[in-house]
């Protein structure tokens, strides 16, 4: 009997410890398969992220006006702070139709006081002439400054904002449609800006005729009131890239991170406009790369 019994605690013993090694290996093999599969997605996903460095880009020639490359050029997208070289098409013009000029002085409103996002932090009542708010809407990309001009050009807010898109149908920017003078994101109940690379491409070829826009863009940090104020733009090519001297970034989440970007080496100027990359980063490098690109091609 007591033989019996040892047989039987034998034959459990051994069984139940095959039993669980061959499940601990089983269950070993599947983890680590688990682990390879999850590996080989979060890398696939990584890639993916990796080289999609925008929704949308073009490459121009801005002398001739020839496209050399693009990619959804006709997408529509948000152009977050982009939307502010309307504005400055828009004070350019009339400086040069002699309506404005950069010393005319501007008060400040309580509406522009209380801009959000990017600002210089102006002050209901506060009084700046035209050169110094367009100074801290091209470089620190303010949104009460550039509120501020739209009001004193244009007598209000919508007022301005129907000049700005009446300008962008008058250059034939037939995808474009401001909903706001500075880009900031649209509210639950409004609507956000749209426009094209290639809508951007017409209106950044346009201001490129006015030397004080890459007077101003291509300042990577100045003084605002009096010195007290430092601005910085957010177009960090200016110290990447010697040859990058101007032009606008935008970003807010939806938007993702734009750029119209200019460069020029020797007799050739170029335009690259991204929407949509996922990074400033990426955005940057993918834009300088087709400076060199283009730059490095041999001339005809």
């Amino acid at each position: 009997m007591k033989k019996l019994i040892k047989k039987i605690r034998k034959f459990f013993f051994f069984g139940l410890t095959g039993f669980i090694c061959c499940n601990l290996a089983i269950g070993t093999t599947a983890l680590y398969a688990g682990s390879y599969q999850n590996t080989q997605g979060s890398e696939s996903k990584l890639i993916a992220k990796k080289t999609n460095s925008y929704q949308a880009y073009l490459v121009l020639n801005a002398t001739t006006g020839q496209i050399l490359e693009a990619e959804n050029a006709f997408l529509k997208w948000p152009p977050a702070s982009l939307t502010k070289l309307m504005l400055a098409y828009i004070v350019m013009q009339k400086i040069y139709r002699a309506e404005l000029k950069l010393s005319d002085q501007i008060k400040v409103s309580g509406k522009a006081a209380v801009m959000g996002g990017s600002q210089v932090y102006l002050k209901e009542g506060e009084v700046f002439t035209l050169a110094d708010l367009m100074r801290a809407t091209m470089i620190e990309s303010a949104n009460d400054a550039a509120y501020a001009i739209g009001e004193f050009v244009a007598g209000g807010k919508e007022e301005f904002i129907g000049l700005m898109n009446a300008t962008a149908k008058s250059l034939h920017m037939v995808d474009t449609q401001f909903h706001s003078l500075h880009g900031l994101p649209p509210s639950r109940e409004q609507i956000a800006d749209v426009t094209t690379c290639r809508d951007l491409s017409v209106l950044a070829r346009k201001l490129l005729k006015y030397p004080k826009i890459l007077e101003w863009t291509s300042v990577r940090r100045d003084r605002f009131r009096n010195g007290t104020f430092f601005m910085t733009s957010a177009n960090r090519l200016l110290s990447k890239m010697p040859e990058v001297d101007g032009l606008k970034t935008g970003y807010y989440r939806r938007a993702g991170h734009n750029i119209v970007a200019t460069a020029k080496k020797e007799d050739l100027r170029l335009l690259v406009i991204v929407l949509g990359s996922p990074s400033a980063r990426m955005r940057d490098a993918f834009v300088m790369q087709k400076f060199k690109e283009y730059f490095s091609k041999p001339r005809q």
